[in-house]
């Protein structure tokens, strides 16, 4: 692998592809709900209103967050429009400045190629560069997670006050991202060094009396002007959401055993597994023998923070050990180079993690086919088992070279899996995927073609935050009715004055709403049926109801990525166009 770091045509290449995967379809692929759609749905009514302090925008609450990956992205508004690729384009941005920022300041502690070789792992795993492409702010918090990772390590390893001014510059950025992950890493890190390192006395140095309440300052700023725009309502709504019922419990069942993060990490770096379990036993090894290495005790306080606390909290997701994966990068890259070819035949730590790595591989494979079947068209089910063969073939491949010792072509088909992996999940099988789970852009979009502009758009219930973004993007005013995922009684009269308003309406409802409407337009609403829809009897009783009530009506079949279920939408006017 070393050959491979030192050819600076073929890293230029990788870093070529690494860059093409993170931008490629940014600009096509719509929305993921609920979150993405919500951030961009935030910036626009900052650039619009000009309160910059509360994040608003219509069914979004539970995304709300400090405001600096929103300002973000109104940055993005202002240069490319408000779009996809916008939204995306400051967390793809902040993904590759952590990388450079691993290699730049990491190079300082763990050599050259191992920091560069890292910052390929991290840039070409299979999970990272997919955060910076939804726009969620975690790209932008791992940016400042790294930094202040590496400026309190480098402080460590010799102490100056530049490092001491990065670390409590990124610790307030990370705050003004999304508020206590930065801090529990920092002073996670900082806890586990001043107990196991033997220059622990560096760190009073960082003058944390001086620069904690200083770094706080921007986050007091915000704090209060939010406080007196809206009586304090949101910072105590932030508080109770992020940090008391997540310390507590855990929020929209997103939960896991102990071991989550450990299979995260697994799969996220899956084509170099097998040095994972590796570098974790000697890691661990060396603690236990208190060896005085400066890299173990880093990496163990690394890990510990970014790592290890979150397996411990009830409330789990992907992304909330993401101030580890640089570490996880580091550990295994270091591994890569220190691994001789024949380590492959001899440490059974080796052979074990290599069958681990296989056999995740093929179930990826197994996954991939059947996850096109269910979800796919049929150019997507196509791009999707030749990806399987593909990748089962090279994992295959792979697994034979590192058996036999032949450690550098399984590397570079390592490398070559990763990458090829992500292109073609995301040049072709998630624009196919796209199809169906961007219905909401496809409203708007059909609203825009059918009816003139202007044109008021009702919003019968609650919807998805991407529905009235695309209703905004398609330059179309709407109107909220329902603040439920349902109508109750004086909805449907509200509706029906709406619909018999002079002026051009569109009205917007899911299926099940739509057909209640029409059963109230031809004044045959059962009020008594259930409203599950599943049941052939009430299913029965509303299908067969003429849409001719109606000027005209149209439908969008979709699906609903986070909620793993169709939809249909309708689109009811009172005047034909």
């Amino acid at each position: 692998m070393q050959a491979i770091v030192q050819n600076k045509r073929f890293l230029y290449l990788v870093i070529g592809i690494i860059v093409l995967n993170l931008f490629i379809n940014n600009w096509s692929i719509s929305f993921w709900d609920q979150d993405e759609s919500a951030y961009a749905g935030f910036a626009h009514n900052m650039r619009k209103t000009g309160n910059w302090v509360v994040p608003e925008f219509d069914w979004s609450e539970p995304h709300r967050k400090t405001p600096l990956h929103f300002w973000a992205i109104a940055g993005s508004f202002w240069l490319f429009g408000e779009n996809e690729f916008a939204t995306r384009f400051s967390s793809v941005l902040a993904l590759l400045l952590a990388g450079y920022m691993l290699f730049a300041l990491g190079k300082n502690l763990f050599g050259r190629e191992t920091s560069l070789l890292a910052t390929v792992l991290m840039l070409s795993s299979l999970f990272l560069p997919s955060l910076a492409k939804i726009g969620v702010t975690d790209a932008t918090l791992m940016f400042f997670e790294t930094g202040a990772a590496l400026a309190l390590l480098n402080f460590m390893h010799r102490p100056a006050l530049k490092w001491t001014l990065l670390l409590w510059l990124m610790v307030s950025g990370g705050i003004m991202v999304k508020g206590p992950p930065v801090l529990i890493l920092v002073f996670g890190m900082v806890g586990m060094l001043f107990i196991f390192h033997s220059k622990r006395w560096r760190l009073v140095h960082l003058h944390p009396w001086f620069f904690v309440p200083l770094t706080l300052v921007p986050l007091y700023v915000w704090g209060q002007a939010a406080w007196q725009a809206d009586g304090g309502k949101f910072i105590t709504w932030l508080i109770d959401w992020y940090i008391l019922k997540r310390v507590s419990g855990n929020v929209f069942g997103q939960t896991g055993p102990p071991g989550y993060f450990l299979l995260v990490f697994c799969i996220a770096f899956l084509p170099w597994l097998m040095y994972f379990p590796k570098g974790l036993g000697d890691l661990f090894s060396r603690w236990r023998k208190k060896k005085n290495d400066d890299y173990y005790w880093y990496m163990l306080a690394w890990l510990s923070a970014g790592w290890f606390v979150y397996e411990l909290v009830s409330s789990k997701l992907p992304s909330y050990a993401l101030g580890a994966y640089p570490a996880v990068a580091v550990i295994i890259a270091r591994q890569i180079l220190q691994v001789k070819a024949t380590d492959f035949t001899q440490l059974k730590v080796l052979r074990v993690g290599l069958y681990i790595y296989l056999v995740l591989a093929l179930i990826v494979s197994v996954g991939l086919v059947a996850g096109s079947i269910l979800f796919l068209d049929t150019l997507g089910i196509v791009a999707a088992v030749t990806l399987a063969v593909l990748w089962g073939g090279l994992s295959i491949y792979n697994f034979i070279n590192y058996k036999k010792g032949a450690v550098d072509q399984g590397l570079k088909g390592s490398l070559v899996s990763a990458l090829g992996f992500f292109l073609i999940a995301w040049g072709l099988i998630v624009p196919s995927l796209d199809k169906s789970r961007s219905a909401t852009r496809q409203v708007a979009q059909l609203i825009e073609k059918t009816t003139p502009a202007k044109t008021k758009v009702v919003l019968a219930h609650e919807f998805l935050p991407s529905m009235p973004f695309y209703i905004i993007s398609v330059d179309r005013p709407y109107q909220k009715l329902s603040p439920y995922n349902h109508l109750k009684g004086e909805h449907f009269l509200q509706l029906k004055k709406l619909y018999d308003a002079q002026e051009p309406i569109a009205i917007v409802l899911n299926e099940e709403m739509y057909m209640q409407f029409r059963a109230y337009m031809h004044q045959k609403l059962c009020y008594y049926c259930p409203y599950n829809y599943k049941s052939p009897i009430t299913y029965q009783y509303y299908i067969h109801l003429s849409d001719k009530v109606f000027a005209q009506s149209r439908s969008v079949d979709g699906f609903i990525t986070d909620k793993t279920r169709p939809e249909r939408y309708w689109v009811v006017y009172n005047q034909k166009f």
